[in-house]
């Protein structure tokens, strides 16, 4: 375990950060230990703030660990109002984040969370007034804020449009158009859906994570990589392998910006690839990790649905040239709109004080009084309020964009609310030249 140690340490200071710190054998690359772990904070605001310790330790995979403190939870399972997957997606690693984040319309878990284990320590002051402010806004809670009606029946009729294109008419035209409607809405489907944001019913939350991920690959990969892994620890990735969106970062950082710009297309191929096909086979099916977070196979029918993927794309799957057209117009679109509010900042991190600052300041809101980028970015251009309430839908954004904005004008923290323009402005100046936008802070 020690040698092992040693050679990431040496890797990482080639690299000029730390990646995969985990001991052979230890089954996450989480702080906290089969027990509790201490989080060492000297306020109540600090409370979410993850600190690594010393040696990287073991988590019981049938336990859940939230404030360092480990539960058993299976009792409560079944009696889980956001349904049961919610509940287990936290099993057997620090589900701190998920614990406090879909959690904002009162203190119910925290009194729940009692009556297993140790109390949960006091809120984070300052994201607790920012959810005050969220529930003063939708007085009728949770139901009030997921996906209305024409959304879920425009999404539909558009998916199923995408579907003819790509496995009925599959030519590389058709394939191109489908790789648009892939990343625009696809991806909402996908991403509300993993989130628990179209329905209170779980089985139609899941049915829209797995339809709208259906032609990029398995939807547990797109889970794993984005609920578990970026939403966790936004922009994070100093002293373990956190966040997979920045996972390639430090590789293009070392490229001329000359050679970046040329192999833009390969990129936008390449990401899709990336967050579907690779992801299923080296990191769910070989690695058993997603972001140095352990792959629960019990978790989402995830053993079944991987070999039921594969055998309908093998038995009914346009040509290859067909999937490259696809990927190469999917990522087109996805690429910058999903990166440029996190990956102008990077690499900016582990300087918060709380986790919901570090969301805030690792986020960028960008054309959010715009219709048009809204459906071009897939609903997500105001990814500040989105991380720090991600369980609610996305046209109450605005709403929370504003309370946001005024609470964070209170407490002097800087909140970044720009154009379209200087958003995309920054992330052509990030790519180019591996600097992150000073000029947005």
């Amino acid at each position: 375990k020690l040698s092992a140690q040693l050679t990431n340490e040496k890797a990482a200071t080639f690299k000029n950060m730390v990646r995969k710190v985990v001991s052979k054998g230890t089954g996450d690359a989480s702080p906290t230990s089969a027990e509790s772990t201490e989080f060492r904070s000297d306020s109540s605001e600090a409370s979410l703030k993850e600190e690594i310790p010393a040696k990287p330790t073991v988590y019981d995979p049938n336990l859940w660990y939230i404030h360092g403190n480990s539960y058993d939870l299976h009792e409560f399972v079944d009696k889980h109002p956001g349904g049961r997957m919610a509940l287990l997606t936290g099993r057997g690693r620090d589900c701190t984040a998920l614990f406090e984040s879909y959690h904002p319309w009162n203190d119910k878990h925290r009194k729940i969370l009692r009556a297993y284990g140790a109390a949960p320590p006091p809120p984070d002051p300052f994201y607790e007034e920012i959810k005050a402010g969220i529930r003063e806004a939708f007085p009728e809670g949770c139901g009030s804020t997921k996906m209305r009606l024409h959304a879920k029946i425009g999404l539909a009729a558009a998916w199923s449009f995408m579907m003819w294109l790509f496995f009925v008419v599959a030519t590389p035209l058709s394939s191109l158009l489908a790789g648009c409607l892939v990343a625009t809405v696809a991806t909402r489907m996908s991403h509300e859906g993993g989130h628990w944001q179209v329905s209170r019913k779980e089985w139609v939350n899941r049915l829209s994570l797995f339809l709208g991920f259906f032609i990029v690959g398995p939807s547990m990969c797109w889970y794993y990589q984005h609920v578990v892994s970026h939403h966790v620890s936004t922009n994070q990735d100093k002293d373990a392998e956190k966040d997979v969106d920045v996972e390639y970062i430090w590789i293009a950082d070392k490229l001329p910006g000359w050679m970046k710009v040329l192999s833009l297309p390969g990129i936008f191929i390449g990401t899709v690839v990336e967050v579907g096909v690779k992801r299923m086979i080296v990191d769910l099916l070989i690695r058993g990790h997603v972001g140095g977070h352990k792959v629960d196979y019990r978790l989402g029918g995830i053993l079944i649905e991987i070999p039921l993927w594969c055998f309908l794309h093998y038995m009914f799957g346009p040509s290859m040239l067909c999937y490259v057209c696809m990927w190469l117009t999917a990522g087109a679109i996805f690429v910058p709109c999903s990166q440029v509010a996190h990956v102008i900042l990077y690499p900016d991190s582990d300087k918060h004080e709380s986790w919901a600052k570090m969301q805030i300041a690792e986020s960028v809101d960008f054309a959010s009084e715009s219709d048009f980028w809204f459906h071009v970015a897939f609903g997500l251009t105001t990814q500040i309020e989105h991380h720090l309430f991600p369980g609610i839908g996305h046209h109450c954004y605005d709403t929370c964009r504003k309370i946001t904005r005024k609470v964070c004008a209170k407490h002097g923290v800087h909140h970044s609310d720009v154009s379209a323009s200087a958003a995309f402005g920054a992330l052509w100046t990030r790519l180019v030249a591996a600097t992150p936008a000073a000029l947005l802070m």
